[in-house]
């Protein structure tokens, strides 16, 4: 929520060495993004969104390629060991194994609605859910899908990637 914690960046200099010039703009990127949404969000928005849209972002004027952003999570879907849902808390907690997937997932999905439904509507979904529309009224509003069936989508878009 707005003045938390999360109105600052901070970096941890031994990890942020080991980044080239394109890892640390897309990491100050999507950081910042964070900063600026969080500024104005009054409630919480689910993780797949948040880290989804910060990413989005993050990446929108790199050049790199889809495969390559999403390598992650496509070479799980490819070995039968993909995600059967969107990104959750605890996909994203380094304690508990690989992040990488959850955040390549995370993106995908936040892709997918502004590939499929146009950027505008990513925008608009991220706003209404950050100012208090459940995302279970909120994503049918903006894209007609219920939360299952986008996950559904997803799903499937993984799957078409993957191969």
């Amino acid at each position: 929520t707005a003045g938390t914690s999360a109105d600052r960046v901070v970096i941890n200099p031994a990890g942020f060495a080991q980044l080239g010039p394109l890892g640390r703009q897309v990491v100050l990127t999507h950081e910042i993004t964070h900063v600026a949404t969080r500024a104005t969000t009054t409630q919480d928005v689910p993780i797949w969104l948040s880290e989804g849209f910060a990413d989005y972002i993050a990446y929108k004027q790199t050049g790199v390629s889809r495969p390559v952003i999403a390598q992650d999570v496509l070479d799980r879907v490819r070995a039968d060991q993909g995600p059967t849902q969107l990104p959750t808390g605890p996909d994203f907690d380094p304690g508990r194994g690989d992040i990488a997937p959850a955040y390549a997932g995370a993106w995908l999905a936040a892709e997918l609605i502004a590939r499929r439904w146009g950027e505008g509507t990513l925008v608009g979904l991220y706003r209404a859910v950050s100012s208090g529309t459940p995302t279970s009224e909120a994503l049918p509003a903006a894209i007609g899908l219920s939360e299952e069936q986008f996950t559904g989508e997803w799903l499937a878009y993984l799957e078409e990637l993957a191969s």
